[in-house]
């Protein structure tokens, strides 16, 4: 049985988000015509999970990524790792993410995270609520994976019953107030944040290099 999943990312960062120079390919690549549900799916695999999902957030979560670092159910960050929500910066909708924020979190962090889209480094997440540890930067897959056994060695079924208890009882005007349950709020997201029209999405760039490429 499987009682905990970790979420990380390879290459020692967490997630970039979209590949915006094959996004902004003529002709756009074959994977987009697809794109869109298989986002929503892997949201809705995170949100039906019956485990804890703990997140492992190295360097940086940017714009897609990090909707995942706000999907995770507890997020263990280093001090000098960010997350970035920066879609404002750049003409682009965000529906996962405000999903992810609404449903977890109040609309003042929800705000200050979209509205603004600075980085909130470790400290700033933890004070936000959103990261449950900020660790060295060096220790924070460790740090997690620790965490993770830990979840794990709890009675499975008493873990799994706590976690349905908290995502039934705790999303007030979230996605199980809806009968349709997490599939319509991904929706209601998506529809209230459609694609902007026209214009290339511009790259968020970190220490010089393009993170979103």
């Amino acid at each position: 049985d499987v009682n905990t999943v970790l979420l990380s990312g390879a290459g020692g960062g967490f997630c970039s988000g979209l590949d915006l120079v094959e996004y902004n390919a003529d002709p756009p690549p074959p994977w987009m015509s697809t794109a869109t549900e298989s986002l929503v799916a892997a949201h809705l695999a995170i949100f039906d999970c019956p485990v804890p999902v703990v997140g492992a957030l190295e360097r940086f979560a940017v714009n897609g990524g990090a909707a995942f670092a706000l999907a995770c159910d507890l997020l263990v960050v280093g001090e000098t790792s960010f997350i970035q929500v920066g879609e404002i910066r750049q003409g682009m909708a965000a529906p996962m993410n405000l999903a992810w924020l609404l449903a977890r979190y109040p609309v003042s962090v929800a705000s200050q995270l979209v509205l603004t889209g600075r980085r909130f480094n470790g400290p700033d997440l933890h004070r936000l609520g959103v990261a449950l540890d900020v660790v060295a930067d060096a220790e924070v897959k460790e740090s997690a994976m620790a965490l993770a056994a830990d979840l794990a060695a709890w009675p499975s079924a008493n873990v799994r019953n706590l976690k349905g208890a908290i995502r039934d009882l705790g999303a007030g005007g979230g996605p199980v107030s809806d009968p349709m349950g997490g599939r319509a709020w991904f929706d209601r997201a998506r529809a209230s944040t459609p694609l902007p029209t026209g214009g290339a999405m511009r790259p968020i760039h970190v220490d010089g290099e393009g993170i979103d490429r």
